[in-house]
């Protein structure tokens, strides 16, 4: 589901940069978004500087972090926290190496162990516990607050990495976003069933996906298998290879896509993303180089593990692992020629 939020930052980002050109005031909006994001890193400086195996390094300014949530609700996105928030059914950070013009998406797992942050339904602080990352997001009071926790939770996680910025959707945004570039093709993966034994998709069936039938795809799993969470995810990262390439020609075939859908997501999607966040990263975008080598998970295991709530999967995460893909794709080495470029 997050996948398609990362269409929101690119392919939206894209289509309204594109309506923008028309109308004009594009580099001026261009440049506001390039020193507001940017500036961040300089205001927020935890995580900033890190120390590696007796090296210092510093965070390259030239990655942006964007933090993707697909929650498991419908309706009205502001209107669905109230009371029973959701959970964050996909998560995934989308970065943009501005420099080497990359794009790289992180896929981390639902059912990640790592320490949340409970807090009372006015929203105050209660304490800190382990638990699986998809239950963070039930925390917020509001929408806003509950994508401010999913930061600090994300950026903890990955060793106080800056995030600047977060954008939210829900599932009825999938269907529009999905039919809005003409439905996307794929080969199922697994065959896609519920708990009750309703088939929608079958192993290794061509299908070309329109409406809900894309939700389903990338939503439904069989909660009574062990596991079903980790094949739902590479579906999910299936979808999106075959989505941004869909996405490209429908950018190019129509130039004035944007704005209506954007317009058509406002009650389905929360972010912090400005219009001149959207404008900069949507001419960054247009170069980005992306494949499916660049959608990759952070590295752990997903085991069965009995003591958790009378037994449920969970994802550990392999943490030395972890810490050595951070700093080399996100560090580089303080005082070396390439931090002074």
């Amino acid at each position: 589901m997050v996948r398609l939020k990362k269409i929101i930052i690119g392919i939206l980002s894209v289509l309204i940069l594109l309506n923008l050109s028309i109308v004009g005031g594009v580099w001026y909006l261009r440049s506001k978004g390039n020193e507001n994001i940017r500036s961040q890193n300089q205001t927020n400086r935890e995580g900033y500087y890190v120390t590696y195996q007796g090296k210092e390094y510093k965070y390259n300014d030239d990655m942006i972090n964007i933090l993707l949530v697909g929650i498991d609700k419908r309706g009205n996105i502001e209107e669905e926290v109230q009371g029973i928030q959701g959970l964050a059914d996909t998560v995934i950070l989308v970065s943009l190496d501005t420099t080497n013009n990359t794009l790289y998406m992180t896929a981390i797992p639902r059912d990640t162990m790592t320490e949340i942050r409970q807090t009372d339904t006015e929203g105050n602080f209660v304490q800190t516990t382990k638990d699986k990352l998809t239950l963070q997001y039930g925390y917020g009071k509001d929408a806003q607050e509950s994508n401010e926790l999913m930061v600090t939770t994300v950026s903890n996680l990955m060793r106080n990495l800056p995030i600047q910025r977060y954008c939210t959707i829900n599932m009825d945004a999938i269907p529009i976003l999905n039919d809005t570039i003409g439905g996307v093709d794929v080969t199922a993966l697994e065959t896609v069933q519920t708990s009750a034994g309703t088939v929608y998709f079958t192993e290794g069936e061509n299908v070309h996906l329109t409406g809900d039938e894309a939700r389903k795809y990338i939503q439904v799993r069989d909660v009574s298998q062990i596991g079903s969470a980790m094949g739902r995810l590479n579906r999910q990262k299936q979808y999106i290879n075959a989505f941004y390439s869909q996405a490209i020609q429908a950018v190019k075939q129509d130039l004035g896509l944007p704005l209506g859908l954007y317009n058509a997501l406002q009650p389905y999607m929360v972010t912090n993303l400005t219009l001149e966040d959207v404008t900069y990263l949507g001419t960054e975008m247009l170069n980005m180089n992306f494949n499916p080598d660049q959608l990759t998970q952070i590295p752990g295991e997903a085991v069965y593990d009995e003591n958790y709530k009378g037994g449920r999967t969970v994802f550990n995460v392999d943490e030395d692992a972890l810490q050595k893909w951070i700093m080399d794709t996100y560090y580089i080495e303080a005082g070396t020629d390439q931090e002074q470029q």
